[in-house]
């Protein structure tokens, strides 16, 4: 059997875990949230368009803003209905923060089947007038 000697100490140095918990934590709340808002933009129920030339984008970029254009010609963004005023301002901001990150801001047209086409071309044009560019059509494939 071993006896303890004096000259054993502990070592100073201790592995503090409390600051890799908060962080752990953060993360989680983090991925929680981005999951959530990225649900909410496409809970809206609509008939999108069909289409044979149609693809699965999955790559998520920061700068995208999903618009859905409904059949009474009311729009929303982030599961809110906004005006053309309300909606001019959020392409602005959009367009000011990704030139700011000098990364391209992408636009995601959600528009109902049966919606009137003027609804979805006031849209275009607002994009079009804002210099906003990359312009992407949800669709169902057939």
């Amino acid at each position: 059997m071993r006896l303890p000697s004096q000259s054993y100490r502990r070592s100073p140095i201790r592995f503090n875990i409390t600051p890799l918990i908060d962080v752990v934590f953060l993360l989680i709340i983090f991925f929680l949230a981005a999951s959530h808002f990225a649900r909410s933009e496409a809970s809206t129920e609509i008939r999108l368009p069909d289409s044979s030339r149609g693809y699965r984008e999955d790559e998520a970029t920061p700068f995208r803003v999903t618009i859905t254009v409904l059949d009474d010609s009311s729009r929303i963004v982030g599961g809110k209905h906004v005006s053309d005023q309300a909606l001019r301002t959020i392409l602005q901001q959009v367009a000011e923060d990704a030139v700011a990150a000098n990364a391209v801001p992408e636009i995601r047209l959600r528009v109902d089947r049966n919606a009137v086409y003027g609804d979805a071309k006031s849209v275009i044009l607002m994009c079009t007038e804002l210099k906003l560019q990359k312009l992407q059509f949800a669709v169902v494939s057939e």
